[in-house]
């Protein structure tokens, strides 16, 4: 079975938060944008320290302050952020796994309608015509019986017998209607 794979982009854009009102592709270019903010701010007033100490002529200021570095900080923070990097996928995976399972279960539906929409169209004719004239043709009832059959099984077979119904059926009444003469 071929499926069709849905691009990135589609699955991040059905994602929202909690409210349904805050796309998450919004939380992840805000925190970003916070992140990429802070470092130019910093490098901007960093390098304006290192220019003033140069037309005053002192010694520039390093980079980076001289300090001991704090390596529990700097794990727990790192672990902090690959937690929320973790639950963040895998309530963006949940969200587009349950979307798919929507999805499948209205196309089913949507399949079950035109299968019902067919046996309905098919009684009211049986009602209106009592020769009875549409059991006779073998097809169609090999398609509606087909079409019964698969209505519990897979959804690729049920749809292919469905289409055969709903062509079978076309092809049936089409003999039936009755043409208007002048």
């Amino acid at each position: 079975m071929l499926h069709r794979a849905r691009p990135r982009a589609a699955v991040l854009r059905h994602a929202r938060g909690d409210a349904g009102s805050t796309p998450i592709e919004f939380l992840f270019l805000a925190t970003a944008g916070i992140v990429c903010g802070a470092a130019i701010c910093f490098v901007a007033i960093r390098a304006k320290a290192k220019f003033d100490a140069f037309v005053a002529g002192r010694p520039a200021p390093p980079l980076l302050p001289d300090f001991t570095i704090p390596w529990a900080t700097i794990g727990f923070a790192a672990g902090a952020v690959a937690l929320g990097a973790l639950i963040t996928v895998v309530v963006v995976a949940v969200r587009a796994v349950s979307q798919a399972r929507q999805a499948e279960r209205r196309r089913r539906a949507a399949l079950e309608t035109r299968h019902d929409r067919v046996l309905e169209d098919l009684g009211a004719r049986l009602v209106v015509d009592l020769a009875h004239r549409l059991l006779d043709e073998l097809e169609l009832v090999e398609a509606l019986t087909a079409a019964q059959d698969a209505r519990t099984g897979d959804d690729d077979h049920y749809r292919a017998a469905v289409r055969t119904l709903e062509a079978q059926w076309k092809s049936a009444t089409a003999d039936l209607t009755p043409t208007r003469t002048a």
